[in-house]
């Protein structure tokens, strides 16, 4: 009768230590996983479709005559042709451009979007919290790799029946207009004042503004799309310091028109004239005060909230910023941004596009002219499973703007 072996030291030594490393792995990645899954992610844009908004790669060079650093959207840019400076219009040496990449992104994970919910004071509902207006960052939609994590504003929910109308999104047959503060989450610089010749003066800024304000993207060199004015804009003017008493009056045109605003304020109690109509804001401290035409009404914002509003009488196609007549006291502003916001374009940058209504979203990207997405697409809407996370908003209200500065 043969004698049964006994399995040797080394062995069981071997085989407990293999055990041991193996049970080590996988609870390193499971805790690992369980870590990423409550943290937000990161990514690098890498497209222009998001420009202004967000800053994707960029053309950079130094002008030689005026010594003013330019800097234009890749996707938008052709070493073929020329270019001219931005801030003295000469001619520039494309040959000494340097590349810089864009900007890095934090977004919130899908499985995070319940607490990104209740960060915005809203109770989760257990539906994906995809909103108008929200930026999304996609999967892969084409099979080309350079476009792997797009990056897009959401501007149509499922079930909708959606039309882009003469710049703007038309949901089931209505216009729909950005409130306030939408507006100025995609509020586009068209530009601030004090700039790179800083002895231009603030009433020489406004009254030589662009009118009317158009659909143009002066980063995008090379976009030869069809320039539209827009039906919505903005102004801004920062405070040097705190004032208790001042006023300002400027000049909102429109077509051939000109209409007066008066702003006022004496012991912190404001009050916005324009012709017969008036809002008061008591005990009201701004350090920048927006003033925002949206959809024939004047919208009056400070850096943290809308304040207050007037009624326009139906205002003529073609906006833009008039003299400004009176500044008090000397030195009350100390910085000023216009702006606009955006101004949709169907495919093949066409007046109209539109989309049955079906399940998905419905995304499109800020740089209308250049981007690709849901007006091009040959699946034109965006499943759940292809959406990877959300954007949060601005904190504040000016921090996209002051972003986009030169």
């Amino acid at each position: 009768m043969s004698k049964s072996t006994r399995p040797s030291s080394w062995f069981v030594f071997a085989t407990l230590a293999i055990l041991g490393l193996l049970t080590f792995g996988i609870t390193t990645a499971y805790l690992l996983l369980l870590r990423q899954s409550s943290q937000l992610r990161v990514g690098l844009l890498t497209g222009s479709s998001m420009e202004p908004t967000l800053r994707g790669p960029r053309i950079e060079m130094v002008c030689e005559k005026c010594q003013s650093k330019n800097s234009w959207t890749c996707d938008a840019w052709n070493p073929q042709q020329e270019a001219r400076c931005q801030h003295c219009n000469e001619y520039l040496t494309t040959a000494n451009s340097a590349y810089v990449e864009g900007e890095a992104i934090v977004y919130v994970p899908s499985i995070l979007w319940d607490k990104r919910q209740k960060a915005q004071g809203k109770e989760p509902s257990g539906l994906a919290p995809i909103q108008r207006w929200d930026i999304a960052v996609l999967e892969t939609i084409d099979a080309d790799p350079r476009l792997r994590g797009q990056i897009k504003r959401v501007v149509g929910l499922p079930g909708e029946t959606l039309a882009i109308r003469n710049g703007r999104i038309w949901v089931d047959e209505h216009p729909v207009v950005p409130t306030p503060t939408e507006f100025m989450q995609q509020a586009v610089l068209v530009s601030s004042w004090p700039g790179t010749f800083k002895q231009e003066s603030l009433d020489k800024f406004i009254s030589q503004s662009p009118f009317p304000i158009d659909n143009q993207l002066s980063i995008n060199a090379h976009d030869s799309h069809q320039r539209i004015p827009v039906q919505d804009i903005g102004i801004a003017f920062r405070l040097g310091k705190p004032q208790s008493q001042w006023n300002l009056k400027l000049t909102l045109r429109h077509g051939l028109s000109l209409l007066p605003i008066e702003l006022s304020c004496y012991e912190n109690s404001a009050q916005i004239s324009v012709q017969k109509s008036w809002v008061t804001l008591p005990n009201w401290k701004p350090i920048w005060i927006n003033l925002v035409v949206l959809n024939n009404r004047l919208w009056i914002l400070d850096e943290k909230q809308p304040r207050g509003s007037i009624d326009l009488e139906p205002l003529e196609d073609g906006l833009g910023w008039g003299d400004l007549r009176l500044v008090e006291p000397d030195g009350l502003v100390d910085r000023c941004m216009i702006y606009r916001g955006l101004h949709f374009r169907g495919a093949y940058d066409s007046n109209e596009q539109n989309f049955q209504a079906d399940q998905g979203w419905i995304v499109l990207g800020d740089n209308v002219s250049i981007s690709e997405d849901s007006r091009n697409w040959q699946q034109e809407r965006v499943e759940l499973a292809k959406i990877r996370g959300l954007l949060n908003d601005r904190s504040t209200l000016m921090e996209g703007l002051v972003r986009q500065e030169p």
